[in-house]
């Protein structure tokens, strides 16, 4: 899942301005809660299946409290709705910083001189959009200015050697990185539940065998079968193929527009209009994949 990648680094932290941090902040608690009672209401279903296999004066009781137990957390998902919070802080955050690195870089819409007017109102036009369109107590408080930080206006009034070295560091390769790193997790990740999965498919198989020839007396096979559900329902939940690919294409956009910016010619005539075109389309790949993934994990209420 994706929790806002790591957390920036010192320098793109300098750069960002404080409604990202507020609704950064409210995704990574969204995403917490929402995985603190899935993972609950998995294993509270998978321990009634459990507890039934074994025969007691109690085993009804405890199944009952187990499934209890499963609905209070599916009510506190549809009620609390923490997966919906989780995606919409991180939209807004991600939002925020695409323009917070554009006006900085100067790349488009916010090209131009780097003392100019109409880039820093048209920042704080589509910035204050970005701030109404996910205002909640929750996500973005109401009052949030989308203010220019003074790390903001240093980057976009540097040379263009420093602004294109600034942002393949601190934006484009630590972007790359952490995608590819997350498409080899999230296949090494798949890889392993699968085999969880087809392990307890083989348990169950036999278990059910061994019960109709009298080896055991037991519905073993029962639990078998909700664990096998149930990690099929995480897996599902994490969504860690789909992930994968889309990290990867991802990874492999910024690496092709990483490219591009580290040959361009800076002394070039046309170099700011080509690297203002070139650093929006960096942001583009970022905010593709970003808005795929979100639009994969929407949850009504």
């Amino acid at each position: 899942m994706m929790v806002r990648q790591d957390s920036p680094g010192n320098d793109e932290a300098q750069l960002l301005p404080e409604p990202f941090w507020t609704a950064d902040r409210a995704s990574v608690d969204g995403q917490r809660m929402t995985i603190r009672w899935y993972r609950w209401q998995i294993l509270l279903l998978v321990g009634a299946a459990v507890v039934s296999v074994f025969p007691g004066q109690y085993t009804p009781l405890l199944s009952v409290a187990a499934f209890l137990g499963a609905g209070y957390c599916w009510y506190r998902l549809r009620n609390a709705n923490p997966q919906g919070r989780w995606h919409e802080a991180r939209a807004a955050a991600e939002s925020i910083k695409t323009l917070a690195w554009k006006y900085a870089v100067r790349a488009r819409p916010f090209d131009g001189a780097a003392a100019s007017a109409e880039a820093e109102n048209l920042y704080l036009l589509q910035a204050g959009d970005v701030l109404r369109a996910f205002e909640d107590p929750e996500i973005i408080p109401a009052g949030s200015r989308p203010d220019i930080t003074p790390a903001m206006r240093e980057l976009r009034a540097a040379p263009l050697a420093v602004r294109r070295t600034r942002y393949l560091v601190s934006r484009v390769d630590n972007q790359r990185v952490w995608y590819r790193s997350r498409a080899e997790a999230c296949e090494s990740q798949s890889a392993s539940w699968s085999l969880a999965i087809g392990a307890l498919l083989i348990l169950g198989c036999a278990s059910a065998v061994a019960e109709g020839v009298g080896a055991v007396s037991f519905p073993a096979f029962a639990a078998f079968a909700a664990a096998a559900a149930a990690v099929i329902a995480w897996t599902q939940l994490k969504q860690l193929r789909p992930l994968a690919a889309a990290y990867l294409l991802a990874a492999k956009e910024l690496e092709l527009v990483s490219g591009q910016l580290s040959v361009m010619d800076l002394t070039a005539r046309d170099a700011e209009s080509t690297w203002s075109k070139l650093s929006a389309d960096a942001e583009e790949a970022v905010s593709r994949e970003h808005t795929t993934w979100r639009a994969r994990r929407a949850f009504p209420r």
